[in-house]
């Protein structure tokens, strides 16, 4: 090895990566779709800028939507109250305000319905009420 300097940026000559070998031939991984509650929980989390009282605030989507139903609830707007009280006691039963619509389409209870002897019987709601 006399004209050959092995050092930093110089391995030597039998390490090197050999000619027409990859040295990682997997590669990275390709990234995972989201799931739809993840996506949406995503969105949802997202940080928006908006203006109160003249002043620019930064807060999450969610917050914002639930400082309008609270809002509107206090303006005497029934839907955005019922909203309010389901947020609420989903936040108490799992611990966190997730989006309710998520919660319902993907709980067990959604999709298991008992069969009814005639379909036109059947006009039972198949989005449960927390």
């Amino acid at each position: 090895m006399g004209d050959y300097e092995i050092g930093y940026g110089r391995p030597p000559k039998h390490s090197r990566f050999k000619k027409g070998v990859c040295p990682n031939p997997r590669g990275r991984p390709k990234k995972r779709p989201l799931s739809l509650p993840d996506s949406v929980l995503e969105v949802l989390s997202a940080t928006t800028e908006y203006r109160e009282r003249g002043r620019v605030k930064f807060a999450s989507r969610l917050e914002l939507a639930t400082k309008q139903h609270v809002t509107a609830a206090l303006n005497g707007d029934l839907g955005s109250a019922a909203i309010l009280l389901k947020l609420r006691s989903h936040a108490e039963k799992h611990g966190r305000p997730g989006p309710l619509i998520v919660e319902i389409v993907n709980s067990p209870e959604a999709t298991r319905r008992t069969p009814r002897a005639d379909p036109a019987e059947d006009n039972t709601d198949p989005m449960p009420d927390y």
